[in-house]
């Protein structure tokens, strides 16, 4: 095989110097990482316009592995940053990629105002149900009766329901899908980064 042959198809969107990934086998932030580029390239996205946006988390470290302007923010912290980044360079597709715990729990309040006002960022969320990286406690879309080192006789709250949430808040474009629905996954990703908002 060539050196052509023996490259990645997605290279140019990763950082080489920082592969290998710190994720798990097994985990779904690789295939996030993975659609999310496909989507970038199959919509020939000039990668100098693209900004990418994360929190703490194991998916937090993403922003770390595009090959784009990208920030990895404090806990909760990452719409506040992307909507500083996006009022800035308006013409900045800024794309928000951090996982549950982080979006919709420390940073709950952010996910609802930046929905309601939409402001033409897009946040890709990675929902594992409980705080993952700090030890496996309950948080708010932790599911009823779900066991975690917080919960040991079950968790008692009902669960938030994340497209919900996202839809009566306003947002202009709410899927979910699972990673292992790469395809629809990617599409979805492509309709986010091609959905423009109007405030006129």
């Amino acid at each position: 095989m060539t050196e052509e042959e023996l490259r990645h198809p997605y290279e140019k969107f990763l950082r080489k110097d920082r592969i290998p990934h710190i994720w798990c086998e097994g985990c779904g932030n690789g295939i996030i990482l993975n659609c999310f580029a496909r989507a970038l390239d199959e919509l020939n996205m000039d990668l100098d316009k693209v900004a990418v946006v994360s929190g703490i988390g194991c998916i937090g470290r993403i922003s770390g592995y595009t090959n784009t302007d990208s920030f990895h923010t404090t806990h909760g912290r990452p719409i506040a940053f992307a909507t500083g980044v996006k009022l800035a360079n308006p013409e900045l597709t800024v794309a928000v990629i951090s996982g549950d715990g982080d979006l919709f729990a420390i940073g709950g309040n952010h996910f609802i105002h930046a929905a309601r006002r939409n402001l033409d960022i897009k946040v890709i969320c990675a929902n594992n149900f409980i705080y993952g990286m700090t030890g496996g406690q309950g948080g708010p879309t932790t599911p009823l009766s779900t066991w975690t080192t917080t919960t040991p006789y079950g968790n008692i709250e009902q669960a938030f329901n994340l497209v919900h949430l996202a839809a009566a808040c306003g947002a202009v474009y709410v899927a979910r899908w699972t990673t292992l629905q790469t395809r629809w996954l990617t599409e979805s990703i492509k309709n986010a980064c091609r959905k423009r908002v109007s405030h006129s």
